[in-house]
């Protein structure tokens, strides 16, 4: 099956922010599928923030069982006005830029995939044009589509997409209440992981390759520093304990005008990592604290359970899918002494901890990138 999957942005190895898209992307490959990423690049956020164009075509050599197949990335030019009043302007010109470079593709995909609703606009006409099945992976932390699509195109949208692939009851909820689709034609499938990458390799282990102290109790956060991440409500509750013990990872990179800068005492690690180089760091953890105030599925929650981390978390409907009281401690991700509370019980009390780990880890081994994508396979050629 020759699939297109339709994107906002695509990760390269100075941004690894939207990395869950080529993991999918790749293990699409993995399964069988010819599979060709289209995914504008922004002129004038490459030229703000002095980021090197990448080339409009190239090849990923992606190693399958049977060996490598190359898989194509298209990036074409696009321009973007940030999220202002022109906002529904830079929709529109990534809508026909998307449209023109798909019909350069010399074999016509049998299906469309967009990752997220604005990217299912940006493609549709093409899809309506060719009759080709149109699918939407929705897991945005606000579906706020009303801003820049009109109330005639998500009517559209409805009518033409065969399928929606949800990472959380609420994405599902959200996307239904916005008359975007209705409940039938979706699935809900949290986030997932590659298992190969985000594993339990044990505390001791990733300390010694750190060098760090055995007897440390680490909190680890990881995302973007900004207050919808919850990084200087983590750093304000390490301070609130006043407990040398307590040291911590903040793994993470600055949020624009969001920036917010996570400080207390005890910091063992502050910054960007290679999205291959966090595994090691959570697993050197003892809890992965992220009081995040929206989202649709925190991937960073999958990758911290898969590495047998304890999670302190909100108690929001979008992890209720993924977090339960097995391995989570929810709480208010606004009030902070919820959350030194939450890191002090887990600090107190390592029977919990470990009890917390173990059902960590044994919900990740059912959040691997290959069962997902077998079923987001699966529910498209039922519905194609």
């Amino acid at each position: 099956m020759r699939i297109l999957i339709s994107a906002r942005t695509y990760p390269t190895r100075k941004n690894q922010l939207t990395a869950f898209i080529a993991v999918l992307a790749e293990e699409m490959v993995r399964q069988g599928m010819e599979v060709t990423v289209l995914a504008p690049q922004s002129l004038t956020t490459c030229w703000r923030h002095r980021i090197p164009l990448c080339p409009p075509k190239y090849h990923v050599d992606v190693d399958t069982p049977s060996g490598f197949r190359k898989m194509t990335v298209l990036r074409p030019v696009s321009i973007t006005l940030g999220q202002g009043r022109f906002y529904a302007l830079s929709q529109k010109i990534d809508r026909m830029v998307k449209n023109w470079t798909a019909k350069t593709l010399k074999s016509k995909p049998d299906v469309v995939y967009s990752h997220f609703w604005l990217a299912a606009d940006q493609i549709m006409d093409y899809a309506i044009k060719h009759k080709i099945p149109a699918f939407v992976a929705t897991g945005e932390d606000e579906i706020d589509v009303e801003r820049c699509i009109s109330p005639q195109r998500i009517a559209l949208l409805k009518e033409h997409t065969r399928g929606v692939i949800c990472v959380s009851t609420k994405n599902r909820d959200e996307s239904i209440a916005h008359h975007l689709t209705e409940e039938a034609k979706t699935i809900v499938l949290p986030n997932a992981i590659n298992d190969k990458e985000f594993y339990h390799m044990g505390r001791n282990e990733a300390r010694k390759k750190l060098g760090l102290s055995p007897d440390d109790f680490v909190v680890a956060f990881c995302g973007r520093f900004n207050q919808r991440k919850g990084c200087k409500r983590v750093a304000d509750a390490i301070t609130m304990l006043n407990d040398s013990r307590i040291k911590s990872f903040f793994i993470g990179i600055p949020a624009g005008d969001e920036l917010e800068d996570p400080d207390c005492p005890g910091i063992l690690f502050k910054g960007r990592l290679p999205h291959q180089a966090i595994p090691v760091y959570l697993n050197a953890a003892n809890v992965f604290v992220l009081p995040t105030l929206a989202e649709g599925c925190s991937n960073a929650i999958v990758e911290a359970m898969a590495c047998g981390l304890p999670i302190i978390s909100s108690n929001l409907p979008f992890n209720f899918d993924i977090l339960t009281t097995n391995n989570a401690l929810l709480i208010d991700p606004m009030n902070v002494q919820q959350i030194a509370d939450a890191i002090k019980q887990l600090q107190e009390h390592p029977t919990l901890q470990q009890q917390m780990s173990a059902a960590s880890m044994a919900a990740a081994k059912d959040l691997t990138i290959q069962k997902r994508v077998g079923k987001i396979l699966d529910f498209i050629q039922g519905k194609a």
